[in-house]
């Protein structure tokens, strides 16, 4: 399957599993309450999920546990937790069904992007490749080897490393297509880029990354432009850029064909995307009604629980017991069908 042109947003496609009734069996029958967990997990209910399973958690055998904790850690963003819970399961994993053994090596090659070892990232996705071939769609095994000329093309590249030097108090302004935009710096040159939550990795256009001596690297991965025409994009690595008073190192870019970012029609022409991988390592970043963008030099301590996950590399967040996608490059809400019939 290619990239979709939606501002990107599977360009790394680690998705859940659509749910299926699991007859579990670590050596004991199979579990009514693993299985009801597990719905709310495929369903990217994590909320939910996190809630139910403190209260069944004493009614779960001890691999159901941590396999259920494996994908909850990696929801919160806790990928390292999640990999050492999925070691700890590697002895059982003979005597789980193969579903949920793929299960886990999604949720581990996921792992690995979010930790940027992306050369982990990638000896996971060619185990996906070799161990489960006749469990994968066709769009799924396609989607996968596109992530392995991903991670193939950035296993050498160094892990992105930020530091936040002050509190940042940035102005957005507004494009074309009424998206916000942040300027950020690079070799001494600044280029507006869409600020967006929903994009899976940052992008650039091929010309604006050669304007700021980004380093380009020969990837040929299958995209779509905003037109919808499937294309070829390449990576690129940002050495150094500066957003107000925060070093961001390493940054990883998709390269796009300029006019795969241009609407000549509105003369709308993208510089780039901050995507999330540049967002999560802010750690705290607050939106203003007045579109400011500050990120304090030390985050808010927090001890309440979470209402923000992530499935894959898009945000979720829980409002009034329900969960949505947090898309600040979207153009407006959208409310789908199931929202409708029950508050129409």
């Amino acid at each position: 399957m290619n990239l979709p042109a939606n501002h990107f947003k599977k360009c790394v496609s680690i998705c859940f599993l659509l749910f299926i009734t699991i007859q579990l069996n670590f050596g004991q029958s199979s579990s009514t309450k693993f299985n009801r967990l597990y719905q709310l997990i495929a369903s990217k209910d994590f909320f939910t999920a996190r809630n139910l399973f403190r209260v069944n958690k004493p009614f779960l055998n001890a691999n159901e546990q941590v396999f259920i904790l494996a994908i909850l850690d990696n929801a919160f963003n806790k990928p390292i937790a999640s990999n050492k819970k999925i070691a700890l399961l590697s002895a059982a994993t003979e005597e789980l069904p193969d579903t949920l053994r793929l299960k886990l090596r999604r949720v581990q090659e996921d792992n690995f992007v979010k930790l940027k070892d992306y050369a982990g990232a990638k000896q996971t996705t060619q185990k996906i490749l070799l161990d489960f071939d006749p469990l994968l769609s066709t769009d799924t095994r396609a989607d996968l080897r596109n992530n392995l000329k991903i991670w193939s093309a950035l296993e050498h590249v160094r892990p992105q490393l930020i530091e936040i030097n002050a509190d940042t108090r940035l102005k957005m302004t507004k494009d074309k297509a009424g998206l916000k935009n942040l300027t950020l710096t690079v070799n001494g040159d600044t280029a507006s880029f869409i600020f967006d939550t929903g994009a899976n990795l940052s992008t650039v256009t091929e010309s604006v990354a050669k304007r700021l001596h980004m380093d380009l690297i020969r990837a040929d991965i299958d995209v779509d432009a905003i037109t919808g025409v499937s294309i070829k994009a390449d990576l690129a690595v940002c050495k150094q850029l500066k957003l107000g008073s925060i070093n961001i190192s390493n940054a990883i870019f998709l390269v796009f064909p300029d006019s795969a970012l241009c609407i000549p029609q509105i003369g709308y022409q993208i510089n780039g995307i901050i995507g999330f991988p540049v967002i999560e390592a802010l750690q705290e970043v607050q939106l203003t009604q007045d579109d400011f963008f500050i990120v304090p030099k030390r985050p808010t301590v927090s001890w309440k629980a979470s209402n923000l996950a992530i499935d894959g590399l898009s945000p979720l967040i829980a409002i009034d017991g329900k969960h949505y996608t947090f898309d600040t490059g979207a153009e407006k809400t959208i409310l789908y069908a199931p929202f409708y019939e029950t508050y129409k």
